[in-house]
């Protein structure tokens, strides 16, 4: 080979010859290097739970409109002093309906800057546990052309309780398997770490099978009764939204033992 272009191939391979890692040191602390003396194994399970919502927020819209401001403020008023009072009645606590702050709509003509009426619009919420409470809010809405449903919520008041529930049987199958390896493997495992991972919630698949069926049925309907009355399209407003009745948990926990000793 010519002198010249060994020459360049030496001086090419020096820089890569010097940058590799040297390792140096007693054989034992080699060993240890190479071979870690903790050895350790991984075990991951997951776990899932079902509940269902036990609480409803029934959002009621009450409206009201006067030729003057102060009539149709004092009249929305009226108006829901008189639904609270009939949902009390009716066995609902105070506590559970909340009235946000009113808003005015000037209602102008077609000719004119003056307003000619003034609307007051006003949400209640009211929180429900049981279907008679809902009857009694649908049976104050068909008395009162003026108080319209808006929205309806679902909670699941014992969500934390199944968090919990759900990570304990999560990591409940991790000690089974712990065991099981164990007294296959004539093995001693020590728990070191652990990975809590975060908890997932869902509707179930049976859940949001049956909000499709029902959003499909309530626009199915709403397009062949468009002509349809005030009252029947804002029902329908009601039971088209997509709710998840049934909620699936889920967690996984990931635990790190190390083997200690053989048995």
């Amino acid at each position: 080979m010519n002198k010249k272009y060994l020459l360049i191939l030496t001086l090419f391979l020096s820089p890569l010859v010097h940058s590799a890692p040297e390792l140096k040191g007693y054989p034992d602390e080699l060993k240890s290097f190479l071979y870690p003396d903790k050895r350790t194994v991984t075990i991951r399970s997951s776990a899932t739970e079902k509940g269902y919502s036990d609480k409803a927020i029934i959002s009621l819209v009450i409206t009201t409109e006067e030729d003057k401001l102060s009539d149709a403020v004092k009249k929305n008023g009226l108006l829901r002093a008189k639904v609270s009072e009939a949902l009390t009645t009716a066995g609902i606590k105070p506590d559970n309906i909340k009235t946000s702050k009113f808003s005015t709509s000037p209602q102008f003509g077609w000719f004119g800057d003056e307003p000619d009426s003034y609307q007051i619009v006003n949400r209640m919420a009211v929180s429900i546990f049981s279907e008679s409470e809902l009857n009694a809010i649908t049976t104050i809405a068909d008395a009162n052309k003026e108080v319209s449903f808006s929205s309806t919520v679902f909670e699941h008041t014992l969500k934390d309780e199944f968090k919990e529930k759900v990570k304990k049987k999560a990591l409940m199958k991790v000690m089974v398997q712990k065991s099981f390896y164990e007294q296959e493997l004539g093995l001693k495992l020590k728990p070191i770490a652990f990975r809590d991972f975060d908890i997932a919630e869902s509707g179930t698949m049976a859940a949001r099978e049956f909000g499709n069926i029902v959003t499909i049925t309530g626009s199915r309907l709403k397009r062949e009764k468009r002509s349809s009355s005030r009252d029947y399209n804002e029902s329908t407003s009601v039971v088209a939204a997509q709710t998840f009745d049934e909620i699936e948990y889920s967690a996984t926990i990931s635990v790190d033992f190390e083997i200690v000793s053989d048995k």
